[in-house]
């Protein structure tokens, strides 16, 4: 949704855009898991662990209990500057059930030599100390993958299409380990892995550490970013860049990047996302595009339809795939059986945008749909 340009040339003229949609990396650094499904505490029978560090979090450690009724709770580490939204936009389940912001007596997460040590101590909402660490020692190498963890499987109103990428991911050896899990002064034991991996015993304790957390279309009210785009067709964002592209003298886009360390996200539209002014012609215009993420994550592929009514522009995503993922080893397979929906659950999703063409303000909404009865686009 963009200004009329002109092509000079191989360049184009600079001009102005504004971007129809939002994608935002949140500030997860490194995650991990530990289950104890099969000897749950009254209130929990899981904790993620995560490391953060990002503008204007600061640096420090989170932890969501699982509970049993199929909730988060938030412990936010009193050092982060992190806000209840945030804390939304990036738990699974059911969703935020209580946050509690509380000292860490230890907090630590280091992966060294191909060793996993992390580890963290607090007292919960009932004031209940709860210690957790895991201490590889084991000097034989283990192969890390890449992983799609189903956080948006459980979510029953969603706020975002969430993006959840774990590179170098791995499972806690058994051998030379040390793992212990008290709440209360209650020791838990934490879950075995049911299948051995690269021929090692494991723990039920998945980790990451570089984890590649976002968000596609946050639900909300706003106003659309508006950028400048160079002769290239490139507009840097607050902290995405765009490509455009031109035909008939209009600017339209045709890639987004979420930019990022290491692992980039990519979406591209095909053909390129309209400009306003096409669809102020009340001539409906459908396109795909893919969200792609670097490395051998896979690909997500979405529809878009546009149509204009009385000034606005209603802009519809679908997904009508489930996330493509490269060709897996058989450990793939064998947690696909035991998640089945961890790929399945994007094609539940689909977005709502109304845009009033006259101020660029903009709604969107999220909602979960039977994938097999939805509207084509």
């Amino acid at each position: 949704m963009t200004n009329e340009t002109d092509k000079e040339g191989e360049m184009m003229k600079k001009g102005k855009a504004y971007v129809p949609f939002r994608f935002k990396m949140r500030p997860i650094k490194k995650m991990a898991m530990f289950h104890f499904h099969k000897n749950p505490d009254t209130e929990y029978e899981a904790f993620e662990f995560h490391y953060i560090d990002g503008e204007p979090y600061g640096k420090g450690f989170r932890v969501l209990a699982w509970r049993t009724d199929g909730y988060r709770d938030s412990y936010v580490q009193d050092t982060l500057n992190l806000t209840e939204e945030e804390d939304i936009f990036s738990i699974g389940g059911k969703g935020l059930k209580e946050r509690h912001v509380v000292p860490f007596d230890e907090a630590y997460f280091e992966h060294v030599d191909g060793q996993l040590n992390a580890g963290f101590v607090f007292n919960d909402k009932l004031d209940r100390r709860t210690v957790m660490y895991v201490d590889e020692r084991i000097d034989k190498d283990s192969t890390p993958l890449t992983w799609l963890p189903s956080v948006g499987n459980h979510l029953a109103e969603p706020h975002s299409m969430p993006l959840f990428f774990l590179y170098n991911f791995d499972f806690a050896r058994k051998r030379d380990t040390d793992i212990f899990l008290s709440i209360d002064g209650e020791m838990i034991d934490v879950d075995p892995f049911a299948f051995p991996k690269d021929f090692q015993a494991r723990y039920y304790v998945e980790f990451s550490t570089n984890t590649v957390v976002s968000n596609f279309n946050e639900a909300g009210r706003y106003t659309l970013e508006h950028v400048e785009i160079d002769e290239n067709g490139i507009a840097e964002g607050d902290e995405n860049t765009y490509l455009y592209e031109t035909s008939n003298d209009l600017y339209k886009l045709k890639k987004i990047t979420v930019n990022h360390d290491t692992h980039p996200i990519d979406l591209e539209f095909e053909p390129a996302f309209p400009n306003h002014r096409e669809v102020m012609d009340a001539k409906p215009m459908y396109g795909e595009f893919k969200i792609r993420p670097t490395g051998d994550a896979g690909t997500l592929k979405g529809k878009y339809n546009v149509v204009y009514q009385q000034g606005k522009a209603i802009i519809n995503l679908s997904f009508p795939d489930s996330w493509n993922t490269p060709k897996g080893a058989n450990l793939e397979r064998v947690v696909n059986s035991m998640t089945p929906n961890i790929k399945s659950w994007y094609r539940t999703y689909q977005c709502t945008q109304i845009v009033n063409l006259e101020d660029m303000d903009t709604t969107i909404r999220w909602k979960r749909v039977d994938p097999d009865r939805r509207t084509r686009y």
